[in-house]
């Protein structure tokens, strides 16, 4: 399994750095939005959705939703402060046991509730990944290199460090020490990336600031895929990925990292 996971990972990193850093505004977008449908009907899937027939007008419905900001822009300001405050949302709703309250729904509720957090999930991710990429393709490799980190940091410090659990009934591998050591290695990657990028000191905290928040919400966008996973009793989302399992279990982290860090990014007045 692990060897399976290394040669996937070493084929995929240079298709997603070149693919980012390469490729015009108009055909990321086009990737992305292909992308970002594998990982939806994945989670139509988690959601309950098993007619063939809801599955593809689902993902229509995706797609027309991205063409549609693609012609006609949403506001961002707005936007940027809805992003903010759902995963706030989501962070709270993790109190208690809420793969519990889940199983305990009605399978019309359990599919309603997981399919409007798909859709609070999946869009905001490409539009902030697209807004980006328009600004700076570098960014959007800047947001990918927080999650790596953040899951390096976790890994090693949870495995060194780990006692205290940090959302048992949702994942038990999970640990406090853990996550402080994710924020630790974002900041240090944040710090060296914001020597070099802004000059001013008080741009340079604030890079750090919004950085570290998107570090927490990748963890959070972690937690949010594995309850529903423990809701409906699957490992994995999928299984495009040899050793990694679906798109959905590779991009959770960024569901979140991305338009939390865009939303900050914009606030910040640097978009």
């Amino acid at each position: 399994m692990l060897k399976q996971r290394i040669i996937t990972a070493l084929f995929l990193l240079p298709l997603v750095v070149g693919g980012i850093l390469f490729l015009p505004l108009n055909l990321f977008s086009i990737l992305w939005a292909a992308i970002m449908s594998v990982a939806a009907y994945e989670w139509l899937k988690l959601s309950g959705v098993k007619n063939s027939f809801f599955l593809l007008t689902g993902l229509v419905l995706l797609n027309s939703a991205f063409a549609l900001v693609w012609f006609y822009p949403v506001p961002t300001f707005p936007s940027a402060w809805l992003i903010l405050i759902v995963w706030l949302f989501v962070i709270v709703s993790f109190t208690g046991d809420p793969v519990a309250r889940l199983k305990k729904c009605s399978s019309a509720l359990y599919s309603s509730t997981a399919l409007l957090t798909g859709v609070l999930v999946i869009f905001p991710t490409w539009l902030a990944m697209v807004l980006l990429h328009e600004h700076n393709p570098w960014m959007v490799l800047y947001v990918f290199g927080i999650v790596w980190i953040a899951d390096t940091g976790a890994y090693f410090s949870g495995k060194l460090f780990g006692k205290r659990k940090l959302a048992p009934a949702i994942s038990p591998g999970k640990s406090w020490e853990g996550v402080w050591g994710a924020m630790l290695a974002v900041v240090v990657y944040s710090v060296v990336i914001v020597l070099f990028y802004l000059e001013q000191a008080e741009q340079q905290w604030l890079f750090v600031l919004i950085s570290v928040l998107a570090a927490i919400a990748s963890v959070a966008g972690d937690l949010l895929e594995s309850i529903y996973k423990r809701a409906i009793g699957v490992k994995d989302s999928g299984k495009i990925l040899p050793g990694h399992g679906g798109a959905m279990d590779r991009l959770d982290s960024i569901t979140a990292a991305a338009p939390v860090f865009t939303a900050g990014y914009y606030l910040a007045g640097w978009l």
